[in-house]
């Protein structure tokens, strides 16, 4: 009885104090890395890297020689479209590190930072296939457009029902990206 009286009491506290005085921080920090196996692919990498970050207009995503130093890797998959019917995956991920009480305490500080990463697989022989750059020195159309794709998933966006949409499920034909860059934006915008 006692046991169960201390358990309430414990849930009670626990309740009642949720989220006071917490300083909650989110870093979005993107800092894509390739594994050294695929060390042809760096170059192209950078490219929409660059490309990606001039369409958005600042610096959402970054680059690291080495994979050690990067939080997101880029993974390059011989067979991938064969083995899943995709040229691409995209996701996100995030972990959360809290330094204080759970419980809020008076004159004790608490906080919660959360850190978000990412993910992206790209088909080698789609890379392959679309690696030339175009004439006015970005990179292929249909390169483009599925990193975005694949990037956007790793900013948390889903899929869009709408087939002229860079965020449909299926990357082929022509997409807007006018309506694109708007929604990274406002994701880096959120706290």
């Amino acid at each position: 009885m006692l046991f169960r009286l201390f358990v309430s009491l414990s849930v009670a506290i626990g309740l009642s104090s949720c989220g006071q005085n917490v300083k909650k921080t989110s870093i979005k920090s993107y800092i894509l890395g390739v594994n050294p196996a695929h060390e042809a692919y760096k170059p192209m990498i950078r490219m929409l890297i660059q490309d990606y970050n001039g369409n958005v207009g600042s610096e959402v995503l970054q680059y690291s020689e080495s994979l050690d130093s990067a939080n997101s890797e880029v993974i390059i998959t011989k067979g991938l479209e064969a083995r899943d019917g995709k040229v691409g995956w995209g996701q996100w991920s995030s972990s959360t590190e809290r330094k204080g009480t759970v419980v809020s305490v008076p004159g004790v500080k608490s906080s919660e930072t959360t850190k978000y990463s990412l993910q992206v697989e790209f088909d080698e022989e789609f890379l392959k296939t679309n690696e030339k750059v175009a004439a006015n020195g970005l990179p292929n159309y249909e390169l483009r457009k599925l990193f975005a794709h694949e990037i956007g998933h790793g900013f948390q966006l889903d899929h869009d029902p709408d087939v002229k949409q860079v965020m449909y499920m299926d990357i082929s034909g022509e997409k807007n990206f006018d309506t694109y860059w708007p929604k990274i934006q406002a994701f880096f915008s959120q706290k």
